[in-house]
């Protein structure tokens, strides 16, 4: 055969492909149009559903925020499911699912693991006893939610379009998946922190104690609580408590790097795993023009496609009264979650407080203690797994050790009154005096709650069940030991509290917020490194009459003060002697000393500072924890940097002691582990972007938020999520942002004069993207453009008519 023949016939295979290839995606593509098209949400005219007492309407701005006008605040509820459902009801099965490790029969193999995560707390079973709990008040209401919610599912022409994407059929709404959805939330929250108290175990089974106590801080000199109260750290251990030289000796250690410790020296430029976590703060009346108090709020989370909250005001009439809140609510649950009610204005913070305790059951005792509870897993395209838990009257095992005894998970979260509907109790509070123990029992996830009133008086408590015992502890204790018992849960009066304290101002940003024996209430053990709320502080404290604007500048601030100190130490690193030995960076010394001091994505200075913090970081820790690595090879909750948030502490302490028995053997001098970390760097800026001064901040600061049915359409599920871009800010400061991690709303108030507020939400009220306003609000997001808390003018109108309803 001839090649020009040859060729003939692979262009023409080239050409049938492409043609193939194109008629796929136009079928895909029209196939998909449709169905986006049938699911859209109903914007106008009137609809008839059952239950509703009397006439509710709806109005949404151009922004498709909804205002609901009803009679009571049943029907309020019951129009909140129906817009729940209309706009959100995959997002809302989403988070039931995850709470009940059902995840697998939707999605398929892949979620295996997170269902088995999820049933080892049992929280169906919880969540059935929540709504058994439940006063008959907060039943009622939460019935009509429901009834709503089935509503709103059932006027769709056809099912949320991800359903048809992923081949199943939605499950109508029941009250107990409402708790469900708040048992998500402790998930988010504190699913996770076991695994910490996990890792310390195996610190403390290597490591000496007062190793561990340096490694593994209470607090930083960044604490900026409340009550202005620092917490002495431990010293560093001298030679003869520990030294890596000896350790190195004693145990032949290798030159071959375990799987963790590869981790460690890998190319990894983001610090560590993000805190979930948040900013709020309040001004009292004394500080602003308009005497009533001034509250800001950035809830910090991962960032989906849709959004988490869904914006939303409500108002109804009760005993010629008439009552109107507006803020975001969680789809799922009939609440306001922050917001304002024109008395009393409020928002959250992860309280990262101690809600959970590792138990240990010695080998001999388990027998009798352990009851084997078999879980029937159901996976799509896939045969149902079994999936057996080791269950305990305190709670799962979650480890086995090496001589047979169990440690056992109790956590807050596995009781039934750990999640109720309390916040519906807040709505109608119309001073911070009165909300205060309204917020400490309202139960969910632990949250720090900053309130102010149109009084001008601010405050700060608790949100959560905080569990009634003597001591916190971190590190697992024997199950029987009563000193470590919990008898309950505290009542609203024994919360700790704060009002209008001298200052004139109140802030939580995650980092511990009060000391001794409040401290000892909530726990002393992982909050955030305070350098964001020692920065919020600094900056209230010089504020002059604080307005919304300033709230959005300060939530928006992109200064790296936190590492102006790694800025000078690198720039005494790399003197005259240091680079007569390395001229090679010369350009990197000239780039940071000409750093601004922000996290902008147009940054090098920025970069090339925070990657050289978090290099040098892996070679020292990495060095330490080399035993315990050893020790553990296969250990799957190995993270020290998730296991604390404080260890700037001791890293600030060796890099500036430089302590020759706490140095990485593999490097001569500490002079030498500085030049492997900036030799790295340089060689990787210089390859990656062809000159140092190409590599900027927003190269790696890249935003990417994807909607979790995009992977599963080919060609056309990019367009389902938000493009890729370089993004200012990061951990450690105000502006906090990450890949897909962020602020999930931001909010400046003042009680009774929302129309002055402004509110900012990524990627706007819809999960269709046909809908008129898809993603509307998310550039004033992304660009920190001042946008209205209130709704605007009325764009569509709709009206749930009762089903007996007769002109």
């Amino acid at each position: 055969m001839s090649t020009k023949r040859k060729y003939s016939k692979v262009k023409k295979a080239l050409l049938l492909s492409g043609l193939s290839t194109m008629v796929v995606a136009s079928c895909t593509s029209y196939w998909l149009w449709a169905r986006l098209n049938s699911a859209l949400p109903l914007l106008n005219g009137e609809v008839t559903i059952p239950h509703v007492e009397h006439e509710v309407v709806i109005d949404r701005d151009r922004n498709g925020l909804p205002s609901i006008v009803a009679h009571t605040r049943t029907d309020a509820a019951r129009a909140m499911g129906f817009l729940h459902a209309q706009e959100r009801f995959f997002q809302m099965d989403f988070l039931r699912r995850k709470a009940a490790g059902e995840l697998s029969a939707l999605f398929g193999e892949s979620f295996i693991n997170a269902d088995k995560e999820a049933r080892l707390h049992q929280f169906k079973h919880s969540a059935r006893q929540a709504y058994t709990n439940l006063d008959k008040q907060h039943k009622a209401l939460l019935d009509a939610y429901v009834e709503g919610v089935n509503s709103g599912l059932d006027k769709l022409k056809s099912a949320p379009f991800e359903y048809a994407v992923l081949q199943a059929t939605p499950a109508n709404w029941q009250p107990e998946d409402s708790f469900l959805v708040s048992f998500a939330m402790f998930m988010e929250m504190q699913g996770r922190d076991y695994h910490n108290a996990l890792y310390l175990n195996k610190l403390q089974q290597t490591l000496p104690q007062a190793l561990v106590d340096f490694l593994v801080p209470l607090g930083t000199t960044w604490d900026q609580p409340l009550d202005a109260q620092h917490i002495a750290t431990a010293p560093m251990p001298d030679a003869d408590v520990y030294s890596l030289a000896e350790s190195e000796e004693s145990g032949q250690q290798t030159l071959a790097l375990t799987e963790h410790q590869k981790s460690l020296y890998a190319l990894t430029l983001k610090d560590t795993p993000s805190v979930a976590g948040s900013n709020n703060w309040a001004v009292s009346g004394d500080n602003t023009l308009s005497g009533k108090a001034l509250v800001a709020n950035d809830m910090h989370l991962n960032l989906t496609v849709p959004n988490i909250w869904y914006r939303v005001e409500y108002a109804w009439q009760e005993a010629a009264k008439k009552h109107q809140l507006s803020g975001i609510s969680l789809p799922g649950l009939p609440l306001m979650i922050a917001g304002s009610n024109q008395h009393i204005a409020w928002g959250f913070t992860n309280s990262m407080g101690d809600w959970s305790d590792l138990l240990r059951i010695p080998a001999e005792q388990s027998q009798a203690l352990v009851t084997p509870v078999t879980q029937t897993i159901d996976v799509k395209d896939a045969t149902p797994i079994e999936f057996v838990i080791d269950m305990t009257p305190y709670g799962p095992v979650v480890e086995r050790e090496e001589n047979g005894d169990l440690l056992v998970l109790r956590w807050v979260a596995h009781s039934p009154t750990a999640v109720n509907l309390g916040l519906i109790d807040v709505e109608q509070a119309t001073s911070v005096d009165a909300s205060l123990p309204l917020f400490n029992d309202a139960h969910m996830t632990h949250l720090n709650v900053v309130v102010g009133d149109a009084q001008g008086n601010i405050g700060w408590t608790m949100l959560g069940a905080l569990p009634e015992r003597a001591h916190s502890v971190w590190a697992p204790v024997a199950y029987d030991n009563d000193k470590y018992a919990w008898s309950g849960f505290l009542d609203s009066a024994q919360y700790p509290k704060r009002m209008n304290p001298e200052s004139g101002f109140l802030f939580t940003a995650n980092a511990r917020v009060v000391s001794g024996d409040e401290l000892d209430l909530i726990g002393r053990e992982n909050y955030a490194l305070g350098a964001r709320a020692n920065q919020i502080h600094n900056g209230l404290r010089v504020m002059h009459e604080p307005s919304e604007a300033q709230m959005l500048r300060t939530q928006l601030d992109s200064r790296a003060i936190f590492l102006q100190r790694w800025q000078y130490l690198l720039l005494s690193i790399l003197n005259e002697e240091f680079l007569a030995e390395h001229p090679e960076l010369a350009e990197y010394r000239e780039i940071v000393n000409n750093w601004n001091g922000k996290a902008t994505k147009e940054s090098t200075g920025y970069l090339l500072v925070r990657a050289f913090r978090t290099q040098v970081a892996r070679r020292v820790f990495g060095g330490i924890l080399n035993d315990v690595h050893e020790r553990n090879p296969d250990s799957t909750v190995f993270d020290y940097f998730s296991l604390t948030s404080q260890w700037e502490g001791p890293l600030w302490k060796l890099v500036n002691e430089q302590p020759a028995h706490l140095l990485n053997t593999r490097y001569d001098s500490w002079q030498g582990l500085y030049a492997d970390a900036l030799s790295f760097l340089n060689n990787h800026f210089n390859n990656t972007h062809g000159t140092i001064a190409n590599a900027k901040w927003g190269d790696y600061n890249k935003v990417a938020i994807s909607h979790p049915v995009a992977g599963a359409l080919p060609f056309i599920g990019k367009f389902f999520n938000i493009p890729e871009y370089g993004a200012d800010g990061d951990i450690n400061m105000p502006l906090v942002q990450e890949q897909n991690f962020g602020a999930s709303m931001r909010m400046g108030v003042t009680p009774g004069e929302e129309q002055s507020g402004f509110f900012h939400m990524p990627v706007g009220q819809a999960s269709n993207p046909m809908s008129p306003y898809w993603l509307a609000g998310h550039k004033d997001w992304q660009e920190g453009v001042f946008s209205s808390f209130l709704p605007q003018e009325t764009e569509y109108s709709l009206k749930l008519i009762p089903a007996e309803h007769k002109e």
